[in-house]
């Protein structure tokens, strides 16, 4: 049983592996989501004297971001071509710094779509490179994405920024490895062994 559980998990790994790669494959809709142009081109920046683009701490590639706006708030922004109605698939990796005492806070991060809030956070902790995904639905012919970060102590890091629309074959195939993942998990809890209490 265990051995049959175990290959039915790897293949639904497998589907998940090319759902990824079907992803990759798409054209990313954010322009230099890498910052591999070594600057903010492409963005719409509103941004202080430290914050940047270098080599010091990139995800993937040459370049990422940082982020240290001292007591204030800087923004990047892009406006992309949409389709109303259409889900995609946005994608970034984000970073947080602490200072030579370990200080990382006071911070701030938000992401915006479409000029509403997705996600925040305040006053975190330091950590390294961690990837977020969202699934969004854009409402218009176009949608702005947006990023604004506050570090006082240390810096931000951020790199790989993309926004793609997942095939309709990515998408069955997700809801796939999501039902199959489901059933192990139901089936392993039917089968796991029950302790018993012996007087």
């Amino acid at each position: 049983m265990e051995i049959r559980v175990a290959r039915k998990a790897a293949a639904c790994g497998v589907m998940v592996a090319a759902l990824s790669a079907s992803f990759a494959a798409q054209a990313n809709l954010v322009t230099n989501g890498g910052f591999e142009t070594g600057d903010f081109s492409g963005w719409t920046a509103s941004v202080g004297i430290f914050d940047g683009v270098d080599t010091a701490a990139p995800q993937a590639g040459n370049y990422a971001a940082f982020f240290g706006n001292v007591g204030g708030v800087s923004t990047i922004s892009q406006t992309l071509s949409t389709l109303a109605g259409k889900t995609y698939v946005i994608d970034f990796w984000l970073q947080a710094e602490s200072d030579p005492l370990g200080n990382s806070a006071p911070n701030s991060f938000q992401f915006d779509w479409g000029g509403a809030p997705v996600a925040s956070i305040v006053n975190s902790a330091n950590f390294g490179y961690t990837e977020f995904q969202y699934w969004l639905t854009a409402n218009s012919a176009s949608t702005t994405i947006s990023f604004s970060f506050s570090n006082t102590p240390a810096f931000w890091d951020f790199d790989s920024v993309s926004v793609n629309i997942p095939e309709p074959s990515s998408l069955a195939l997700a809801i796939g490895a999501l039902g199959i993942l489901a059933a192990l998990k139901r089936r392993s809890e039917k089968n796991a062994p029950t302790a018993r209490l012996t007087a």
